[in-house]
């Protein structure tokens, strides 16, 4: 199937840096049946030039591997160029005008659990069974973070009212990537966490699932995106259908030796980019493993990664920066919050979700 247009979300009338080396993959969510939304309201703008970039250059930390990154003008991270299919077409959702519904605009959503991936074991192998050289994007590499891990079977809790399941944008391999939404009347604080992004980081998935259990405050919205992406969460890998590295291939200090054929050339990317300039979230948070530890990004108050650092207890560290990646683009381009979330470790288990859920329950509690 062709990349569909990307479906984006939106409240209020649509309304010493570190090199970080290693960034976690999310489990693929099962199957879900998705309603497409039918009311179309122009975009909303976004809150930083989509043609510059900061020029501030990382420095490789002493613990991991160092990357050279150097600062390159920005392409327009907003252009939707996935593969030979661009997307143009964008659906707004607001919120229902009923106080008590279950539904945003079209879309209902239901309280049965969403099926949760079916593989039991979370061991890893060291090579793929994709064929490496097909897409032509990134060179694969070697070690842990390069290692086939399939998805945790952790089962997804039940999916309450008021929140809705969306499809955004579909794969190179036909697969949904998905947002699960809670658009309360009249909220004054948005918060937006995207897991899943490297395949092969089997607990991301299953935490951002996890957070519709967490008490929301009525003035807050709240966008989840489980697995950003879901074709490597399918097979196990670090990158995407396409063979690119998805946390390479945002348009901040983009490389080609591992960002793919060009900023923002994914459907993944190109759908998150969409939805983080329509949704103007107070902050994003970006889950990987396996590192252990959280980081405010930029000018991201650094009250957001003591919280969650507070509640998770994984150790702070300032100021990460990656080049390609997610979360620097979003603060450093695009001025938004920002927060990495390293998970300790390798192992996808009922307590490490539950730390991290503990953590963005400690993260609304600071939002202001």
């Amino acid at each position: 199937m062709a990349a569909c247009g990307v479906v984006c979300l939106s409240v209020a009338g649509c309304a010493a840096d570190v090199t970080e080396t290693a960034d976690a993959p999310l489990a693929p969510l099962a199957p879900v049946a998705t309603t497409s939304a039918t009311s179309t309201i122009p975009a909303t703008t976004s809150p930083a030039s989509t043609s510059s970039t900061t020029a501030n250059t990382a420095t490789a930390d002493a613990a991991t591997a160092s990357t050279t990154t150097d600062g390159i003008s920005s392409s327009g991270a907003g252009t939707a160029s996935v593969g030979s299919t661009t997307s143009t077409s964008t659906v707004l959702l607001t919120p229902s005008t009923t106080a008590s519904t279950t539904a945003v605009e079209g879309v209902t959503s239901t309280s049965t659990a969403v099926d949760a991936p079916s593989t039991t074991a979370v061991s890893s192998t060291a090579v793929s069974s994709r064929d490496p050289v097909s897409g032509g994007g990134t060179t694969w590499g070697t070690g842990p973070s390069w290692e086939v891990r399939p998805p945790s079977d952790l089962p997804a809790p039940p999916l309450p009212d008021g929140w809705a399941i969306i499809s955004l944008a579909t794969t190179s391999e036909d697969r949904s990537i998905d947002v699960w939404a809670r658009l309360p009347q009249d909220a004054t604080r948005r918060v937006l966490v995207i897991g899943g992004i490297h395949g092969n980081e089997p607990v991301t998935p299953p935490i951002v699932r996890s957070l519709v259990e967490v008490p929301i405050p009525a003035d807050t919205a709240v966008w989840l995106v489980p697995a950003m992406n879901p074709d490597g969460v399918a097979a196990g890998t670090r990158l995407n259908g396409r063979d690119v590295d998805l946390n390479r291939n945002f348009d901040w200090r983009w490389e080609s030796y591992d960002g793919g054929p060009g900023p923002v050339s994914e459907t993944e990317t190109a759908a998150m980019v969409r939805l983080i300039d329509d949704v103007r979230p107070d902050v994003v948070v970006w889950i990987h493993q396996p590192l252990g530890y959280v980081s405010s990004i930029g000018t991201t108050a650094d009250s957001y990664e003591q919280a969650w650092a507070r509640g998770s207890g994984v150790r702070v560290r300032p100021d990460v920066t990656q080049h390609g990646g997610g979360e620097s683009w979003a603060n450093r381009v695009r001025g938004f919050g920002s927060l990495l979330v390293e998970v300790d470790g390798w192992d996808a288990t009922p307590e490490i979700v539950a730390a991290h859920r503990n953590g963005f329950a400690e993260l609304l509690s600071v939002l202001g």
